[in-house]
């Protein structure tokens, strides 16, 4: 198995429901604020390492081997974060020039 496959699924996290069932049975309902918190949060977390792990599987599949397939990976996420910057960039231009147009009224 691929090693960074292996890595991913143990950054998965589970929800414990049993310990979070008697703390909000202990605290009349209180804690069920936090139990909805922590397993949104998990199962956002779970869906983003499964994401990363079907990126490498994607890539395996097309017959890579483990280098090159943590190679394309690496350039995927370096395009991504390039492109997240970009549009960040665009977004604040845009509210500078928004504001600048509204400050000239």
């Amino acid at each position: 198995m691929n090693e960074q496959i292996f890595v991913l699924a143990t950054q998965k996290k589970t929800t414990n429901h049993i310990l979070h069932l008697i703390l909000s049975i202990l605290t009349g309902g209180l804690w069920l604020i936090v139990w909805v918190i922590v397993a949104a949060s998990n199962s956002r977390h779970n869906s983003r390492i499964q994401g990363k792990m079907n990126h490498v599987l994607n890539y395996k599949l097309q017959g890579m081997d483990d280098i090159q397939a943590h190679q394309h990976v690496q350039e995927d996420q370096q395009r991504n974060a390039s492109n997240k910057r970009n549009a960040i960039i665009v977004i604040a231009l845009v509210v500078v020039v928004y504001l600048l147009a509204q400050a000239w009224r």
